[in-house]
This record gives C-alpha cells, sequence and structure tokens, in this order.
C-alpha cells in the first residue's frame, strides 16, 4: 500500500452503499442473521414515509449494514455484496452527468467532489480494517461519496471513500441490474474482493442514495417509489430490501427486511382497486 492520497484501499458501494461501528454493535432497527459463525446485519428506511398509490414520487433511500464473526472477532473476507430494492421503473439517470472511475482513483473527497460534484447522487460512511499490524489491525472510518457511473453501457454507480488520517482513498463499483422474481425492481450488486484486493476488509456501511435534478427542462428524481397497495388499504408492511453478503471461501448469507408502506392521499387521484406495476411518466433506465 503506497503511504499517500494516491493510497490505494479501491472502495465498497451502493447498493449500493451505511452506519459506522459494526464490530460488535448491531445498530438499533436492524435485522441479523447468522451462518456458520458469520453475523450480519441489514436494515434500511426511505424519506417521505408517505408516497403516492398510483405515480411514482421522489425518495431517497438509506441502507446500512455489516458483518462480524463470534464474540467480535473478523469474518471471512466479502467476496461480494448485493442489495436488492424498489420497484420497477424506481431508477432514473436520462439526463444526470456521468462520472468515470478513472477520475475518482486515488483522490481526496475534495478531488472527488471538485472533478464530479455534477454527478453526486448519495453519501455515507464505511467502516474497514486495515491489518498493518495482524495482532492489533488498524480500524479505519472513512467518508464517502456515491458518482453516477455507466460501465459497458449500463448503469452503475461508483462509491468513493476516503479517509485523512492515514491517507486512505478507494473505490468501490455497484452494478445495477433487474433482479429475477417479481418482489424487487432493482439490484447493485459490488465484486467488493476484486475492489479492494487482499485488503483492507470492509466491515460496516452506511449510505443515503436520492438526488433531484433537472435535465431536458423537466425536474427528474435519481430514486422514485409509489405504495402500490389494494384500496383498500392506505399501510402495509411490505418486503422493502435485501441484502447478501458472500464471503470467501463461505458462506452466503442473505438478509431480508420488511418496511411499512403507507399511501400518501392525493387530490383528483383516479381511483383503482389495485396496482401491481409501475407507470412512469417519464423515459426511465432499462435495466439488464
Amino acid at each position: 500500500m503506497r503511504r499517500r492520497p494516491t493510497t490505494r484501499f479501491a472502495l465498497a458501494l451502493v447498493a449500493i452503499a451505511l452506519a459506522a461501528a459494526l464490530w460488535t454493535v448491531v445498530p438499533v432497527g436492524a435485522e441479523q442473521t447468522s451462518k456458520a459463525g458469520v453475523f450480519v446485519h441489514f436494515s434500511g428506511s426511505f424519506s417521505p414515509k408517505r408516497v403516492p398509490r398510483h405515480r411514482l414520487a421522489p425518495i431517497s433511500l438509506t441502507l446500512e449494514g455489516g458483518a462480524h464473526g463470534e464474540g467480535g472477532a473478523p469474518p471471512p473476507r466479502l467476496r461480494q455484496i448485493e442489495i436488492a430494492f424498489g420497484g420497477r421503473g424506481g431508477l432514473e439517470t436520462t439526463g444526470l452527468p456521468l462520472c468515470s472511475r478513472a477520475q475518482l482513483r486515488f483522490a481526496t473527497q475534495r478531488q472527488a467532489l471538485a472533478r464530479c460534484r455534477s454527478a453526486l447522487v448519495g453519501r455515507g460512511e464505511i467502516t474497514a480494517e486495515v491489518p498493518f499490524n495482524q495482532g492489533k489491525p488498524f480500524k479505519a472510518r472513512a467518508g464517502v461519496i456515491v458518482f453516477n457511473g455507466r460501465s459497458h453501457g449500463r448503469p452503475a454507480a461508483w462509491v468513493h471513500a476516503y479517509a485523512p488520517q492515514p491517507p486512505v482513498s478507494f473505490v468501490l463499483p455497484f452494478y445495477f441490474s433487474q433482479p429475477s422474481g417479481g418482489t424487487y425492481g432493482v439490484a447493485m450488486r459490488s465484486p467488493v474482493g476484486g475492489a479492494l484486493g487482499r485488503w483492507p476488509l470492509l466491515r460496516s456501511f452506511k449510505i443515503t442514495l436520492g438526488r433531484r435534478y433537472r435535465a431536458h427542462g423537466r425536474v427528474h428524481s435519481y430514486l422514485s417509489a409509489h405504495c402500490p397497495l389494494a384500496r383498500r388499504f392506505t399501510h402495509l408492511s411490505v418486503p422493502f430490501a435485501r441484502a447478501t453478503f458472500e464471503f470467501s471461501p463461505r458462506p452466503t448469507i442473505s438478509q431480508p427486511i420488511r418496511r411499512v408502506c403507507t399511501v400518501r392521499p392525493e387530490r383528483g387521484a383516479r381511483k383503482r382497486s389495485q396496482i401491481d406495476s409501475f407507470a412512469p411518466r417519464a423515459k426511465r433506465e432499462t435495466l439488464p
């Protein structure tokens, strides 16, 4: 590792992307599960709390999670993380400026913002363990900023992390797709192990995604949602998100979470008994 602001850490997202301090402490409200002596936790929320029944409305999304071994010991190396959330049509990048991954390599947070501020879509923090000393590994908390990107013609998010003491900078790529099945509409996957290399070890994250922007004479939202409940319901607990942690050599652990979907009344809204798919008004990203 090169000791300077150019120090390579290579980063971790999206989903990306989340509440610091996970060593053995699980954030209030987080769901936790374990397998083969590895414990993971995952939590999330969105704002505003109430959204329309029939039409998409802008939202911001906060996701946080992490992992540890028994008694607070380090878990196996995290190979990949995937976070699935939302419904079809919930991601829009039409007209949103792009940032290239190369622009963020070895950059401080100030440099990253100077180069790519127009593509900013999120902020947060991560906790990582750097094994400078095997007997007493260094635990670093890094501020995170997330930028809109593209990879091989597909939507992506670059999660840039930077810690000033000691100077550490890395970029974690998250690639968007549409998961199979109908529960979630958006999935963000990051090859954490390949991006970070042999070290550091990702321990926890907390990231908030969301942005309104103007393009082609209209206001757009990076993330949107609605509450497609049957007419007789105004609120209901529904599947909200799912995090899948793949450790090397094992195990793979999935943690789904549920949240309450609450309908925001709309004046003059067309009444329908049920809606089971998004009907976006603007052209939205088609995920592979």
